[in-house]
This record gives structure tokens, C-alpha cells and sequence, in this order.
């Protein structure tokens, strides 16, 4: 009797053992395969800073959903990200890039790495830089691509791929595969907020 009860037990515990192991083995795959996109947008709760984002917004002339899509994008809103190239905090912004040159422009100092994780402080820098892209690209059609795609790869490349007419799509313009799927992403996310608004 023993005997029969520590086969029947050995056996759960490796059938218990097994489905973990399957269980994880498809989450690895869905994980590489893309899924961790999806998973990350179940997890990431979009109603966070509402407030914080309506007033860097309306500060900057901004539609408060552009912003709340771009922090979505950007961090999942999350307030303590980082990013490869340093990127720091909400709207992941860089100290050498977007923080220098709102420094130099409103002639103060730059804030330290760790003041750029509050939130005001990132929304504020961050809207402001792409506020001042919206303002620069004013005359397109799709402004609010261009002013994206600045953000992600740069005025530079972006300046490669404004249309000679300004009526023109922009998207098919932009040859860099990760700064045409971050400025779809951004603007489904937005038409979403725009179209749910009460």
C-alpha cells in the first residue's frame, strides 16, 4: 500500500513539474515572438498621471491623449524607466539630447538624473520638446507624425523624410522599420483616447 502511494505521488510530481515547465516554455515563445507587447499593455495601467499629463499638455498646447500616448509608448507609465541610450523617466527623456537644449533654451541649468524621474519635471521637458516639433513641422498635413518621428529618430532624419508636398503621407516616407512602427503605435493610441473622450 506504501508503495502505491509513493508511485501515485512521484507521479503527480512529475506531471506537476512537466506542466510548469510546458506552461513556461510557451510563455518564453510568446515573450519572443511578441506577445511581451501585449502582455506589457494588459499590465501598464494608462489612467496613471492623468492629471500631471493635462497640465504639461495644456502648458505646452499639446492634446493631453497625444501625451498620455506617447507615455504609454514610452514607458508603459512607468515613472522609474530607463532606456539603452540613457533615457530617463515617463516621456524617456535623454539628458544629452532634449534636457540639454531645454536647458540652454530656458537659460538654466539642467536638472540631475534623479530629478528627471519626477513627474512634472519629465512631462514638462518632455512636452515641451515635442511641442516645439509640432510647432516646427505646423505646415504639414501629418505634423503630428513628423513631430513623433523627431522625437523617436531625430530632426535630422525626420527632416529626410518630410514630403516636398505637405498635403503628402509621411509614413511611407519614414525608412527606418522601429521610428514608422513607434509613430503607428503612438497614433492608434491616440485616435483610441480621442475617440473613448465622454
Amino acid at each position: 500500500m506504501k508503495k502505491k502511494r509513493k508511485s501515485w505521488g512521484m507521479i503527480l510530481l512529475v506531471t506537476a513539474f512537466l506542466l510548469l515547465f510546458a506552461a513556461s516554455a510557451v510563455w518564453y515563445w510568446q515573450m519572443r515572438l511578441g506577445g511581451r507587447e501585449q502582455i506589457e499593455s494588459i499590465l501598464c495601467d494608462d489612467t496613471l498621471y492623468a492629471a500631471e499629463i493635462q497640465e504639461a499638455a495644456n502648458k505646452h498646447g499639446l492634446p493631453p491623449e497625444l501625451v498620455r500616448a506617447v507615455v504609454k509608448r514610452e514607458s508603459r507609465f512607468n515613472v522609474r524607466a530607463t532606456g539603452k541610450a540613457g533615457e530617463i523617466g515617463l516621456m524617456q527623456i535623454l539628458p544629452q539630447g532634449a534636457v540639454a537644449e531645454w536647458a540652454r533654451v530656458n537659460k538654466c541649468a539642467a536638472p540631475s538624473r534623479e530629478e528627471l524621474f519626477n513627474v512634472r519635471t519629465n512631462l514638462d521637458i518632455g512636452c515641451w520638446y515635442l511641442a516645439r516639433a509640432m510647432r516646427k513641422w505646423a505646415n504639414y498635413r501629418y505634423a503630428m507624425h513628423l513631430a513623433l518621428a523627431e522625437y523617436n529618430a531625430g530632426a535630422r532624419n525626420t527632416a529626410r523624410w518630410k514630403p516636398d508636398d505637405p498635403r503628402d503621407d509621411v509614413l511611407r516616407r519614414i525608412d527606418y522599420p522601429g521610428t514608422r512602427e513607434y509613430v503607428q503605435e503612438i497614433m492608434e493610441s491616440y485616435y483610441e483616447y480621442v475617440t473613448a473622450k465622454p
